[in-house]
């Protein structure tokens, strides 16, 4: 898959990614008095926040540290576009970034996702099941950002209130679109789950989705979707909303929380009504079966959604069984049930590929960088997963980064990371090809000579 994605490394190399991301950070308004016009100009606070976020600092204070370099500052100038090499220090940069709206920072995601769309790389991401066309799977999930016993901020969720053990959190909600067959992801603009404005009950996840939603279709409302869901979302609101937008859905089933979805598949059987396929894999030593049928209601209620389910049970060489369950709305035969298991398994791309890579590979999304007391939390969050999304188009795309990251050892992206932050705080560069002919042609260390004369 890797060199039929090479060709579109032209148009979606870093440095025009990167580009394109600082001319959204240039629209945002400036909201100062009189936009202190002698002073540093308004974009390269939000600039300046993506560079520390793409060069994987962990903490605000090392990249103010940093940033006094002539070095750096001459970098973050012929990289991250921060104009005149006016870069503010941290308690600046939280001052000014703090009030600003989140959805400011949709913007860069938006535009990224169009350069994706049309160079064609979203081919790599068809999911191909019976009739659907131009169809892609997206799991969204929702997962810790902030928890805190003491800071607190006027978005913060409260758990425990009045209690003395009060504390405050914030989360958020991911999206993006993933392929069986693909190890990367390409991510959307998330949601904070915070406390919503007038709001005096805490945010949650299923509320969050609707906004996640809404947002999706409004920003690609050409996009054919198939949304990937766990338990907590097989609801009856959840199903209409998917298919108010058109779009298609598989989402897992629980036994506690479908027992009328439960009895009417026993009943089914009963009646002879259900359909039942197997394979077996003689190479992997694995056996596949399933259980069907189409139209069942998912619940007792006079209104309850018609769902297809899907029963599914993986037994392995050593006899171990694995079962699952969903629910989705396209129909179930004999050539899609394997297509639909495979589909709903890729859930799971939203905690492996995604969340688990933002918290342990580099990205510190959990990390405080500052709290503030409006949105500076979410908008740096949102920050971390723009960076996430250059990396991830990158990896598809770019051959100098996927040799980069090839020749290291096991292709550990953090020991990557590290080595580009390395060139980047030592050497003057003038733009991206230089960073990566470093890498991957090598630099040799040299020897510092002392004048012992």
């Amino acid at each position: 898959m890797t060199t039929a994605l090479q060709k579109y490394s032209k148009h979606l190399c870093v440095k025009n990614l990167i580009l394109q991301a600082c001319k959204c950070f240039d629209t945002i308004p400036d909201y100062r008095p009189n936009h202190c016009s002698n002073g540093i100009p308004f974009s390269n606070f939000a600039k300046s926040a993506f560079a520390m976020m793409h060069q994987k600092y962990d903490s605000l204070l090392s990249f103010d540290t940093d940033q006094a370099d002539p070095v750096i500052r001459h970098n973050l100038e012929t990289m991250y576009h921060v104009k005149d090499g006016k870069v503010p220090c941290d308690t600046h940069m939280r001052e000014i970034l703090d009030p600003i709206a989140p959805e400011e920072f949709r913007k860069p995601f938006k535009k990224l996702f169009s350069l994706v769309q049309r160079n064609k790389l979203l081919k790599a991401f068809e999911f191909k099941c019976g009739d659907l066309k131009d169809c892609y799977l997206m799991p969204v999930d929702g997962t810790g950002l902030f928890y805190s016993g003491e800071c607190r901020c006027n978005e913060c969720c409260v758990k425990n209130k009045g209690k003395r053990n009060e504390s405050y959190y914030h989360n958020l909600m991911g999206g993006c679109i993933v392929h069986p067959e693909q190890k990367t992801v390409i991510p959307f603009a998330p949601e904070a789950i915070v406390l919503q404005d007038g709001a005096t009950k805490n945010d949650c996840e299923k509320n969050a989705i609707k906004r996640y939603l809404a947002h999706v279709k409004r920003e690609h409302p050409h996009l054919n979707l198939a949304i990937l869901l766990d338990g907590l979302y097989a609801d009856n609101p959840t199903i209409e909303l998917i298919r108010s937008y058109g779009w298609h859905y598989i989402i897992v089933a629980k036994d506690g929380n479908h027992k009328s979805l439960i009895e009417a598949m026993n009943a089914l059987c009963d009646q002879g009504n259900l359909k039942y396929h197997e394979i077996t894999n003689k190479e992997k030593g694995t056996k596949h079966w399933f259980r069907y049928a189409n139209n069942v209601p998912l619940n007792a209620s006079d209104f309850a959604e018609n769902v297809n389910v899907l029963d599914y049970v993986e037994t392995d060489k050593e006899g171990n069984r694995h079962t699952w369950c969903w629910v989705t709305d396209i129909e179930l035969t004999e050539e899609t049930v394997e297509e639909i298991m495979i589909g709903g398994r890729c859930r799971w791309h939203i905690e492996n590929q995604t969340f688990n890579t933002l918290k342990n590979q580099g990205y510190n999304i959990e990390h405080n960088y500052g709290h503030g007391k409006y949105h500076l939390a979410t908008n740096l969050a949102y920050l971390t997963f723009l960076a996430f999304m250059v990396d991830q188009i990158q990896e598809m795309t770019s051959p100098e980064f996927q040799k980069a990251l090839k020749e290291r050892s096991k292709g550990v992206r953090t020991y990557l990371w590290k080595l580009i932050t390395r060139i980047f705080l030592s050497w003057f560069l003038e733009g991206w090809d230089e960073l990566f002919e470093a890498i991957n042609k090598g630099i040799k260390p040299g020897r510092v000579k002392i004048n012992t004369s």
